[in-house]
């Protein structure tokens, strides 16, 4: 009785062990734990895509206070703001190697209300003296302008009253809005390095710039892009080494941008002696202030005709000077242009082309007599 009693026990002590997980009699697999290396996401030509470097946490910040500041700034209805272009060498716009002013710009805003003198050598393309420059205001929708101007009537150095459909340089060249759009789509904000401090209208600010690489797109995205002579081999474009540059927002305490600068140095690498620098600064004061755009005091109304549209018939060159002077630009075959006004000898018309305004000969172009008749006369 107790060897059975001791066989039992014994039997049923081997069963619990048998069915207990981890015993000898039935072994679990070991678990190995791999380290699996994501393989990159292949692009369309097969080349693995790199993994971007996460952000730390100070170039986080950065990007994020940029950012802010570029877009709360592009929302200012009213402020004024200047811009100057500094230039040397053709392929910074420049017309030699020693260092000119190409803009000079003093801009006031409220709203669609503006003000503005703009001063550039370019403005001889538009049949306007560079020195004089362009004097513009507009006020609940009407346009004001000193002459002389390329429109007909505006001959004499008052103001006028030109309405409210007036030509496309008659506005202001320069918006915060958009200047700092695209401006915004070209800098990489988390790359920006924090530099020095100092007071700029009245505010602390701090300037956060970036390295060379980043200019010659800032440039570009501000419309005075860097560019290179042209090659005399197409399949060897010259390209540009960029020895010197930054872009530098400045920003200040109440989070506006108030400076905003790009510069940048080089020459053309595989024709060391083309060097060029260009400096572009633009100056942000009396955010949300006091800016009061009126009209003048004493302005002349001049009744305004649809201006005569004729069709160039031969190519030929646009002069700054009816007869003579430089050449500004170039009419071509079937162009459209505005005739402004006629010499006195009724040899040369004064037109505004697509490529500039300036004179041509009358033989360019096609001018119906009745047209011819009502085209007045230019003063001496």
């Amino acid at each position: 009785m107790q060897i059975r009693l001791f066989v039992l026990v014994t039997g049923a002590a081997l069963l619990m062990v048998m069915a207990m997980p981890g015993s000898a009699a039935t072994p679990v697999g070991a678990q190995t734990i791999r380290t699996v290396t994501p393989t990159p996401v292949r692009q369309p030509d097969g080349a693995p895509r790199p993994t971007a470097t996460p952000l730390s946490a100070t170039a986080r910040e950065t990007e994020r206070l940029l950012a802010a500041a570029l877009e709360r700034t592009a929302q200012i209805a009213i402020y004024q703001m200047d811009v100057t272009v500094r230039a040397a060498g053709v392929v910074a716009g420049a017309r030699g190697t020693r260092e000119e002013a190409l803009i000079d710009f003093r801009g006031e805003y409220n709203g669609a209300d503006y003000a503005f003198v703009l001063r550039a050598p370019d403005l001889e393309r538009q049949g306007v003296d560079p020195t004089t420059g362009i004097t513009a205001a507009r006020a609940k929708g009407v346009t004001y302008a000193p002459g002389p101007l390329p429109i007909h009537g505006v001959t004499e150095p008052v103001w006028y009253d030109l309405g409210s459909d007036v030509p496309s340089f008659l506005a202001p060249p320069y918006r915060l809005d958009d200047m700092l759009r695209r401006l915004g789509n070209v800098l990489p904000l988390a790359e920006m390095a924090r530099g020095r401090t100092e007071t700029i209208d009245g505010r602390r600010c701090t300037a956060y710039q970036s390295g060379a690489a980043v200019a010659p797109a800032a440039l570009g995205a501000l419309g005075r892009p860097l560019v290179p002579p042209a090659s005399t081999n197409a399949s060897a474009p010259l390209d540009l080494n960029i020895q010197r540059g930054t872009v530098q927002l400045w920003l200040c305490d109440d989070g506006m941008l108030r400076r905003i600068q790009a510069v940048a140095a080089g020459n053309v690498r595989q024709q060391p002696s083309q060097v060029f620098s260009t400096t572009f600064r633009i100056d942000i004061s009396n955010i949300n202030g006091k800016v009061t755009i009126a009209a003048p005091a004493q302005v002349r109304t001049i009744q305004r005709t649809p201006e005569p549209i004729v069709a160039a018939q031969r190519a030929g060159p646009i002069r700054s000077l009816p007869g003579g002077g430089r050449i500004v630009g170039q009419v071509n075959v079937q162009d459209a242009v505005i005739i402004i006004e006629r010499s006195a000898d009724r040899r040369w018309y004064r037109v505004r082309a697509p490529a500039a305004t300036g004179w041509v000969s009358v033989s360019l172009l096609s001018v119906p007599p009745t047209i011819a008749r009502q085209v007045p006369v230019a003063s001496s």
